[in-house]
């Protein structure tokens, strides 16, 4: 598959968060979900990260790292501008044609 045909960054993260959105409730603690509720405005973030290796544990099969990305979505920490606490880890097909979502939520 060439790369002019994935769909690309900027609509994975708008894809990632709305994903987000929708199942955050059902798979969160409540208090995370009040949480980045009350400080996404000053310190949410969705952003587009290194693929990490762990997903093919979790997946029981290889990633190309080409075809997917995996989006953090979050809480940025104000003094070192890193997103250090995040809510979900979310793997996006870039394929229009095989589209997919895989999501690892937080865990307390």
């Amino acid at each position: 598959m060439e790369t002019k045909n994935l769909i690309s960054y900027d609509d994975v993260i708008d894809v990632a968060y709305d994903i987000f959105l929708e199942m955050a409730a059902d798979n969160l603690e409540s208090a995370d979900v009040l949480l980045f509720t009350l400080q996404f405005d000053e310190r949410g973030a969705a952003e587009v990260v290194e693929t990490r290796d762990d997903w093919e544990e979790h997946l029981a099969c290889e990633i190309d790292k080409d075809l997917y990305a995996e989006v953090c979505v979050g809480l940025v920490n104000e003094e070192n501008n890193e997103l250090d606490d995040v809510f979900a880890r979310l793997l996006i097909s870039r394929d229009p044609e095989n589209k997919g979502c895989h999501i690892l939520w937080k865990r307390d």
